[in-house]
């Protein structure tokens, strides 16, 4: 197991991360679940699922609505330091569509300064949120292509047996992650899913589960071993 490095000063000081490269794109993996291309000055995030929190204690479940709060707290921390000219939140951003309505009135005041942080703000459509509120500052798209490399909430058509990965892809949807053991302990924690073509954040939102890496599911939508990067104490950790 490999611990991360921590960014020296200007961007992305004092952050947990680690620098790699996919499909020829230089990438940060910050300690949080989110991703920086230095190169196009963008950060990416997965899965936030505002509002979970809300939609089950509708359904009588004993949990604090308080995620969304949380949730926006450390989306802000990691905006402030890597200071992005674009942030892409890959879809599943709220977690159903009445989400928007059911959020209090100082988390969208949060949210709209957060988004006033960065010069573009681009919501990708997910299964949970076709379309972000309307309140919410932005383009909608359902996906976007940097320098060869599609950014979208779920793989496209290579799910599909026989049919190959036409573009590399950065995805979110399956909320992976890993499981190791240590000591005779085992412990687990959200983590970055990447092979050669295809990148899976992990992710964001304060109450999101996961799906382990392991599962047959995640393993065919791979063509090659993929690399697994845990996070774990606020820190990104390469485990695989």
């Amino acid at each position: 197991m490999r611990p991360e490095g921590e960014a020296a000063d200007g961007i992305g000081a004092g952050r947990s991360s680690l620098s790699i490269r996919f499909a020829g794109l230089g990438v940060i993996l910050d300690g949080s679940g989110a991703a920086y291309l230095p190169d196009h000055a963008t950060l990416i995030v997965s899965d936030l699922h505002f509002e979970k929190g809300s939609g089950a204690a509708a359904r009588g479940r004993l949990v604090p609505a308080l995620d969304s709060h949380d949730t926006l707290a450390r989306l802000r921390l990691a905006v402030e330091a890597w200071r992005p000219r674009c942030v892409v939140c890959l879809g599943d951003s709220f977690h159903d569509g009445a989400a928007g309505t059911r959020m209090a009135a100082a988390d969208r005041a949060a949210l709209a300064s957060l988004c006033a942080l960065a010069e573009e703000w681009v919501w990708i459509g997910g299964n949970h949120d076709p379309d972000a509120p309307d309140f919410c500052e932005g383009a909608r798209l359902h996906e976007l292509c940097l320098d060869g490399v599609v950014l979208r909430h779920q793989p496209g058509n290579c799910q599909k047996p026989g049919t190959e990965r036409v573009m590399p892809e950065i995805v979110g949807h399956y909320h992976p992650k890993a499981r190791l053991k240590a000591g005779g302990a085992g412990f687990s924690g959200p983590c970055f899913c990447i092979s050669d073509d295809l990148m899976i954040l992990p992710a964001f939102g304060t109450y999101t589960g996961g799906l382990s890496c392991s599962t047959p599911v995640l393993r065919a939508l791979h063509r090659s071993e993929p690399r697994l990067f845990m996070l774990h104490g606020g820190k990104v950790w390469r485990v695989a």
